[in-house]
């Protein structure tokens, strides 16, 4: 059931707003209640390492908070990406009733877009299509009137859209008009997230005067060992951009959520992952880990299929912590479950779409703006693609691997 702006507000109507999930996804939520002026009274998260941190503004509270509050007077909005279901369970644990005292983010919005505003990649990571495939596509950035065209379409198609993720498979601050492109999300009440290797050289005053909401970090070891998998990296640069950025975000904008997120493999997850924790508290940022897989899917699925595999590709397998064999016979065990990229729409510099957030090919439309985006969904939902891909328990691959077991060293 879709939940329209009209039924929002009188489900949220004179009652205290608790958002359960406090990363990207529940702020943009914040973000889309904000815009329709309903006001937010805080987070819940079950980390403990977010709970008493604020997001947006607001604090982040523990699920207990639930525990002492009249379930007449409150409604929790449940906004994860990954664990809406978890989170849905212990809900009702709590008491709570469907579309009564909680609702379900994606029946406000099931759509989250991202905007690969730059074409190309300044690494060439082996776990990434930009290291591990032939890539022949077009290279650019994408305009700013392109971009504001397609913020003012996915607006009218998604009214209560939260954010919008200025990344897939470039790197954001090679555009030298960001600024620019978050000042127009700020001026829509759109949250802008990023994600960044900081291995480019960036005025990060410059870009953080305009406010972005969100910034993730990716890593993958600590000193000559982050040069293995984010290949074509330089750990010094890294290391010097991420003291800048932190001091950037101090000296300009204090709210800033900046988010490493640590991929673990063979050769990082025991001192360098100490380490890097380590960094991530002495410069205030969130540590977040999580096993890494071979992307994009275009190769799993050639791996399923007999196809061999690059070099790269290879490479990448030999380092896994959790072997794609084994990821792939778990996530083949979870085949029954929906597929949860059915909620990506990832739009290129070029305006293209491609069918999802996990695959680099194929693509589902040529033009964004010239097609409904109902249509686009529709036409991919029941393509034959994407059938193919359940039926061989695709869809759960990557999902397997975030939902391991993480490291508690040095915590």
């Amino acid at each position: 059931m879709k939940v329209s702006v009209e039924e929002l507000r009188n489900i949220t109507d004179s009652h205290e707003i608790y958002i359960w999930g406090a990363m990207i996804v529940g702020q943009g939520v914040c973000r889309s209640l904000e815009r329709y002026g309903v006001q937010v009274t805080g987070f819940i998260d079950s980390s403990s390492g977010l709970q008493g941190n604020r997001a947006l503004g607001y604090e982040i509270l523990a699920p207990a908070v639930l525990d002492d509050k009249d379930h007449q007077k409150i409604v929790v909005v449940v906004s994860s990406g990954h664990y809406d279901k978890e989170i849905e369970q212990l809900c009702l644990a709590h008491g709570l009733k469907k579309n009564d005292s909680y609702i379900l983010s994606r029946e406000l919005n099931d759509i989250d877009p991202s905007i690969d505003i730059v074409g190309s990649c300044n690494l060439k990571c082996i776990s990434c299509p930009r290291g591990n495939m032939e890539d022949s596509l077009p290279k650019g950035l994408m305009s700013i009137e392109d971009y504001r065209a397609v913020v003012e379409k996915l607006l009218r198609e998604l009214p209560l859209l939260g954010s919008i993720q200025l990344y897939a498979w470039g790197e954001p601050f090679l555009h030298k008009k960001l600024p620019e492109i978050i000042a127009i999300n700020r001026k829509a009440h759109l949250l802008t997230a990023i994600s960044t290797n900081l291995n480019v050289p960036v005025d990060f005053e410059r870009v953080l005067i305009e406010k972005p909401d969100w910034i993730k970090v990716s890593a993958s070891g600590f000193g000559a060992n982050y040069e293995v998998t984010h290949t074509g990296g330089k750990w010094d640069m890294f290391l010097k951009n991420i003291h800048r950025l932190a001091k950037a975000r101090d000296k300009v904008h204090p709210d800033l959520q900046i988010m490493l997120n640590y991929h673990l493999y063979k050769h990082n997850c025991e001192e360098d992952y100490v380490q890097m924790q380590a960094l991530c508290r002495e410069l205030g940022l969130i540590f977040r880990s999580n096993h890494a897989y071979l992307y994009p899917l275009d190769l799993v699925r050639d791996a399923v299929d007999g196809k061999a595999l690059p070099v790269e590709a290879e490479a990448t397998k030999s380092l896994l912590l959790m072997s794609m064999e084994e990821g792939l016979e778990k996530a083949k065990a979870q085949k029954h479950l929906p597929c949860p990229e059915l909620s990506c729409l990832p739009i290129t510099w070029d305006r293209q779409v491609r069918f999802c957030g996990v695959y680099y090919n194929p693509f589902l439309s040529n033009d964004f703006l010239e097609e409904p985006l109902e249509s686009m969904v529709q036409r991919r939902n029941t393509s034959e693609f994407c059938q193919e891909c359940m039926d061989l328990g695709l869809h759960q691959y990557t999902g397997v691997y975030l939902q391991e077991t993480l490291l508690k060293r040095g915590e």
